[in-house]
């Protein structure tokens, strides 16, 4: 299921995003970045991304911020499946998963072989 469809269009899934792009990415919070660079819709606001999300507008500032202050909130995971659907691409899950390195496919045989 790659689009969803709606009366008068279609919203597309998110995309992924190019792996040397990902892999460039040295933290969470350089891949949520990357992930607001590369949204699909190029003239959305900070402001409309916290209201689409359901985050606080001063929460997506931090999120967001460069200059990576240890007093900076970083973006939930219970918030990324929300931020993937608004930005339009899967780039903070692709960091997370590059980090772990391994692939969904490579994790359901792990937790099957666990069972």
């Amino acid at each position: 299921m790659d689009e969803l469809k709606l009366f008068g269009g279609v919203i597309q899934a998110p995309a992924f995003l190019p792996a040397e792009v990902i892999d460039a990415c040295k933290t969470y919070r350089e891949a949520v970045r990357l992930s607001w660079m590369h949204r699909r819709i190029k003239g959305m606001t900070q402001r409309t991304l916290a209201e689409l999300t359901e985050c606080y507008a001063s929460h997506v500032s931090d999120y967001l911020a460069s200059d990576d202050k240890p007093s900076r909130r970083s973006l939930p995971a219970e918030k990324l499946n929300a931020w993937a659907a608004v930005t339009g691409n899967w780039g903070v899950q692709q960091w997370l998963m590059h980090q772990s390195k391994l692939t969904v496919m490579e994790e359901v045989i792990a937790h099957r072989s666990a069972a």
